[in-house]
């Protein structure tokens, strides 16, 4: 069986963010049935929504009409999960805001990816991608030597939204209570948020991490994109000063790292000197090949990766090996090859059962409605909150570190399970990074234990026999080394989930490689994308990769925890940054004949046409604009004098950096920012102030959905950071905890879960067993 096979998902979204959700849960097993209108959904034959909607059903149907509002009922009445991704007036209008839902099926889960969040100014406003990227903070983040925003070439928050959605979802169907369902909400805008953790924080003595000039090649001189004598591209990660010292070697420079310029290398390098050591760096790079510094680091253990495209990794030997290259053939594209599952699941694994449906076919969906009969109809009275988050019970080890192992439960904690975070007694190596440090471990417990000693195995073991879950994210084998792999403590708890999070997954010919998240940025093929096919490739400095994984493991969990339901068993789970990478570039990976060109970026792109892109005000303040038809291009020549008379074909035709762009960017500049945004909200032309992310920390938008929490740290007292990114009407769920001191809870988790009085515990820390 597959994790979900017993769960009905009626997809009524017309985004990318909601079909992302509806997506990963059909490929769990969910029969999906995807809701069109009766001449199909207009992005068919696009990239997108081929693989976006794979393995689901569809139905079409006009919900204006009384025989498709009819059909619609029927439907929501058959669903388990209704999901859709619009404002709450549209869909009052459409008779699929919640209390609607409600009063048709009480059991329904009614999970809405609005744009901005349901509350707040902007709540009835519609979006896309680019306008939310822009407001959250991901487009002003991207690094480009101009200083100015970048919008990324994939719709990177969209597919955030889509994971932490299918987490929601999930999460309130394990919560469901005397058969009464909830509405869940992730908002687009806080899938940006999920993306950005790390950096949105507020403190008064946080100091910045990087002080130099903004480098799209890499943040330090040392963790960078390097050009080879040949001209082509690699990444060489050199984290720490290990790497940093094995580099140095390589490249047969050991004097670097005792020379008193580069003191405090890599991350402590002063910024007045980086320009020295590229300088020393670079022309050594440029004396070989890629391919021979890529044998000698690989030799000299230093992490690194070559640039490639999409398609070369698609066909790549480690991608073949986890399954993440799937042929498909497609009813409207032909032969396609897509990306393969994210998470893996062994006990109940998850399939692509057919390519995204034929327009007009029905036949499946009208199987699936014949043999599950809508569930007879249950009490209508509305569910009373808890307070308490639809995990609430729930426990997690919580064995990991970096953003790829930590950021996954922290997400389980914010959904109300109770998180431990084991560490050696030297600590999470992540703590080194400071303030971004509490925003990947937020909401948890901390218990500090020497791991390799047996009193250390026995407080493990103990816990594991009382946990629900486990996430790891060793390398492949350490957790063996230790006692604490799968086999064993399944054997102690057989209901444990036990999820392992690393760089290329647990087979495969480089399986066992280091992974960091811009070694999969580089082989995936997204930094080639957003540097474009006429320039350099570029680094994100949203870290996709390791949030991807963090958010894959959370799903990953809340889907084993619901198959435990029905097999009464946990079982191993694993995902990857190799799998992070793809799925957060779902819609991109796939190819076929007549693929359009999704790689087509630039270092200093400011949009994708002269009607969608970024344009600077009088001050130096940024705006961007996202026009999607012509009643919105008329609004904009009437805010802005001097622009051309074009109709609106021809306008949304213009490049970004052509005429027009041009003339668009001498209206604005003259025009002082609020002034322009609200005369532009007045006539109803879609913009939206370019943010950084000190700006969130102020925006009624962002305060309206609370996005953004207040929590008290033992060292550092009162600290703003992100807030709940995932909202539910029944079980809501809060925020109690920032994250925790090394073994800040040492003593009350020995007591509370495994009765060690106080003596035992003093003299385990004598023994230095505990910390």
């Amino acid at each position: 069986m597959s994790a979900l096979e017993n769960v009905r998902v009626l997809d009524c979204g017309t985004t990318v963010a909601a079909d992302y959700a509806a997506w990963l849960m059909a490929e769990q097993g969910a029969r999906t049935i995807k809701v069109e209108p009766p001449g199909g959904d207009p992005r068919r034959g696009t990239p997108h929504y081929h693989v976006l909607n794979r393995s689901k059903a569809a139905i079409f149907l006009d919900p204006q009409a009384a025989s498709g509002a009819a059909r619609l009922r029927d439907l929501i009445r058959w669903a388990d999960v209704v999901i859709t991704g619009a404002t709450a007036r549209r869909l009052a209008a459409a008779g699929l805001d919640y209390e609607s839902i409600r009063r048709i099926n009480p059991r329904a889960i009614a999970l809405n990816i609005p744009t901005y969040g349901s509350r707040g100014p902007l709540a009835d406003r519609d979006g896309n991608e680019d306008l939310v990227a822009a407001y959250g903070g991901i487009t002003g983040s991207q690094w480009a030597r101009s200083a100015s925003p970048v919008p990324l070439v994939f719709p990177a928050a969209s597919y955030s939204a889509g994971i932490m959605g299918a987490i929601a979802a999930i999460a309130a169907l394990y919560a469901r209570r005397n058969s009464v369902g909830q509405a869940a909400e992730v908002s687009v805008l806080g899938g940006a948020f999920s993306l950005q953790t790390g950096g949105i924080l507020r403190h008064e003595s946080m100091t910045r991490l990087y002080h130099g000039p903004q480098d799209p090649l890499g943040p330090i001189p040392v963790y960078r994109l390097f050009q080879a004598g040949d001209g082509k591209f690699f990444f060489a990660a050199c984290g720490n000063s290990t790497f940093w010292g094995k580099f140095a070697i390589a490249l047969e420079r050991p004097d670097l790292v005792g020379d008193e310029r580069f003191e405090n290398a890599p991350w402590g390098i002063l910024n007045d000197k980086w320009q020295e050591v590229k300088d020393i760096l670079e022309p050594i790079v440029r004396t070989r090949t890629r391919a021979e510094w890529l044998k000698i680091l690989r030799e000299a253990d230093v992490p690194s990766a070559p640039v490639m495209t999409r398609q070369e990794f698609i066909e790549w030997d480690q991608t073949r090996a986890l399954g993440m290259r799937h042929p498909l053939q497609d009813p409207t594209l032909g032969a396609t090859v897509q990306m393969g599952l994210p998470v893996f699941l062994s006990d109940t694994p998850g399939k692509i059962t057919g390519p995204a449906p034929r327009i007009g076919d029905e036949s499946t969906a009208m199987q699936w409605l014949r043999e599950n009969a809508p569930a007879p109809r249950q009490n209508t009275s509305a569910p009373r909150p808890t307070g308490k988050g639809p995990l609430d019970g729930i426990v997690v080890l919580d064995f990991a570190s970096y953003i790829a192992g930590s950021y996954g439960p922290m997400i389980l904690g914010q959904l109300g399970a109770e998180v431990i975070k084991i560490e050696s007694l030297d600590g999470d190596s992540f703590r080194h990074f400071g303030f971004g440090f509490l925003g990947w471990n937020q909401t948890k417990r901390g218990l500090a234990v020497n791991l390799t000693t047996d009193e250390g195995r026995e407080i493990i073991h103990g816990l594991a026999r009382k946990a629900d879950v486990l996430v790891e994210n060793l390398r492949p084998g350490r957790m063996k080394r230790f006692g604490y792999d799968y086999e064993t403590l399944s054997a102690l708890n057989p209901r444990l989930v036990y999820m392992s999070v690393n760089g290329f997954g647990n087979r495969g010919p480089e399986h066992n490689q280091p992974g960091f998240d811009p070694l999969l940025q580089s082989r995936s093929g997204v930094m080639a994308a957003q540097g474009g096919p006429h320039s350099h490739p570029v680094y994100l400095t949203c870290a996709i990769c390791d949030y991807g994984a963090a958010m894959l493991s959370a799903f990953g969990c809340v889907t084993a925890l619901k198959a435990r339901e029905v097999t009464g068993r946990g079982q191993f789970c694993e995902t990857s940054l190799l799998q992070a990478s793809m799925a957060l570039q779902a819609g991109e990976f796939i190819f076929y004949e007549g693929r359009p060109n999704l790689e087509n970026g630039d270092p200093e792109r400011r949009g994708s046409a002269a009607v969608c892109r970024a344009y600077q005000c009088a001050g130096g303040n940024w705006i961007f604009i996202s026009l999607g038809s012509a009643s919105h291009w008329d609004a904009l020549r009437g805010a802005l004098a001097g622009l051309p008379a074009l109709d609106w074909e021809a306008a949304r035709s213009q490049k970004a950096g052509g005429e027009l762009a041009g003339a668009i960017t001498g209206a604005v500049a003259t025009r002082d920012r609020p002034e322009l945004l609200s005369e532009f909200e007045r006539l109803g032309v879609p913009a939206v102030p370019v943010n950084y992310l000190p700006d969130l920390f102020d925006d009624p938008q962002v305060a309206a959905n609370d996005l953004i929490a207040e929590v008290t740290h033992a060292t550092f007292g009162k600290v703003r950071q992100s807030g709940m990114l995932t909202k539910f009407s029944d079980t809501p769920g809060h925020i109690d905890r920032a994250a925790p001191l090394l073994g800040q809870h040492t003593d009350e988790i020995l007591r509370d879960f495994l009765g060690y009085d106080a003596a035992r515990i003093a003299a385990l820390r004598s023994a230095k067993v505990i910390g």
